[in-house]
């Protein structure tokens, strides 16, 4: 009775504005993916983190993001890497595993638990939509008519990967036979942590015509909201790559936001739904909602470079141009955006406005952020900090303190590293100003005394 009244709730959050009972804030956690392996041209696995190196990875990033919440869903954790064998997805990446365990499951087990000393929830990134035909439950979907049709009667082919033809599942008759339910109830036995986790990633979920079916697209978007509706009877919220207009309150979160609009932005707070980023190849967009309501960091990209330690300057710089001011403007409430194209600038609750032409960031007379140098509340820490980042400016440097400061007389300035906060000193603070000796590209958090 209890997962039918989630279902029912969920699904009537589908239909408003009305926000479901998440697990996260996704506006105030790190969203990112961590590509663990791939399939070369002959279907062998190309390992580029093991789950042990994972750990690692997540725990320096830990430190150079000061501890923010994190969400890293695993790419590339079944069969062979990503992409592989879907619609199944039951059997862990065995090139992926520890030497000190006796299975890759095992592992990914240890991975997801140990995860959680660094502020970092792991979790899966998996695939609803794609078919493949050397899955081991393709007989079972062609038999089933658990695939999407053409118009002909032929089976609907979507795209190619790893060299295959990936197939369109019908969500209806996918649906309807038990095979949904059925793919999530065994994915959530084979890793008994995703529901600690209480998040999953589907990858491509997009709803499709089945013209062969004399099906809708959307009928089909209909029972992508069971599907997740089910997720979320099973204690796990569902996040997709896409900003899907139709899943308002049931899918808090999309790795791509480009499909909102500056209105969007405006009516759905960022607590109901957000993204991580604006994918730069969808020129049509409007990439500039992006400076004016912040945007995360995408992270991936950075740690496929994994190989020697360049990744942390890469990480740092994209985290600290994007992160402070997504997870501050996400603290506050949207009002409105005055002015149009390049001189359009948003305005938030606590005085606080987002300036497209010069690039600033303000709260009343303050400067929070001028082009690339900020001085920004790190609003997820308990401690008054703020983040100091520069990718222009070298020596003293003059900054506004925020108003939540009060009037302190001096702060400790700390170097950010992968390793933690290093090397304190003091400083002078004197109407409500304060001066610190930065280097170029070197991350600073500065606490009041």
């Amino acid at each position: 009775m209890k997962r039918l009244l989630v279902l029912f709730i969920c699904l009537y959050a589908c239909t408003s504005l009305v926000r479901a009972q998440f697990n996260h804030d996704y506006s105030q956690t790190w969203v990112t993916k961590m590509a663990l392996a791939s399939l070369d041209e002959r279907g062998d696995c190309i390992v580029r983190l093991t789950f042990e190196q994972a750990l690692e990875m997540i725990r320096q990033s830990d430190n150079l993001s000061l501890g923010v919440p994190k969400i890293v869903y695993l790419v590339g954790w079944q069969y062979n890497g990503h992409d592989d064998k879907y619609p199944a997805f039951f059997e862990v990446n065995e090139h992926l595993k520890r030497e000190a365990d006796t299975s890759a499951r095992e592992s990914l087990r240890w991975l997801m638990r140990e995860a959680r000393k660094y502020n970092t929830v792991v979790s899966l990134h998996i695939n609803m939509t794609d078919a493949y035909d050397d899955s081991p439950l393709w007989p079972e979907y062609v038999a089933n008519d658990l695939i999407s049709k053409n118009a002909d009667g032929s089976l609907k082919v979507i795209g190619v990967y790893n060299g295959r033809n990936a197939y369109q599942i019908n969500y209806r008759n996918e649906w309807e036979s038990g095979y949904t339910q059925m793919r999530i109830d065994r994915l959530l036995a084979l890793l008994p942590e995703l529901e600690d986790s209480g998040t999953i990633h589907a990858d491509a979920w997009i709803a499709r015509p089945s013209e062969g079916h004399n099906e809708t697209v959307i009928v089909e978007a209909e029972y992508q909201k069971k599907a997740a509706a089910y997720w979320q009877a099973k204690g796990l919220d569902i996040t997709s790559e896409w900003m899907m207009d139709y899943m308002v309150g049931c899918v808090p979160y999309a790795w791509h936001f480009n499909a909102a609009t500056q209105d969007d932005y405006l009516r759905i707070p960022a607590n109901v739904y957000t993204g991580t980023g604006l994918n730069p190849d969808i020129r049509s967009n409007d990439h500039d909602l992006g400076f004016l309501f912040g945007t995360s960091s995408y992270g991936e990209p950075i740690w496929k470079i994994a190989e020697n330690y360049s990744w942390q300057p890469l990480l740092s710089e994209d985290f600290m141009l994007k992160c402070p001011q997504y997870f501050y403007l996400n603290s506050l409430k949207r009002l409105s955006v005055e002015g149009e194209g390049k001189n359009r600038i948003s305005l938030f609750s606590d005085q606080v406005s987002v300036s497209l032409s010069d690039s600033t960031v303000r709260q009343k007379d303050r400067l929070l952020r001028n082009k690339n140098t900020l001085c920004i509340p790190a609003v997820w820490r308990d401690d008054e900090g703020v983040i100091v980042y520069s990718r222009d400016t070298n020596g003293k440097t003059s900054f506004d303190i925020p108003y939540l400061w009060g009037n302190p007389k001096s702060a400790t300035v700390y170097k950010v590293t992968a390793e933690g906060l290093q090397e304190p000193r003091k400083i002078h603070i004197a109407n409500a100003k304060m001066v610190i000796d930065i280097a170029q590209g070197i991350p600073y958090y500065v606490i009041p005394e």
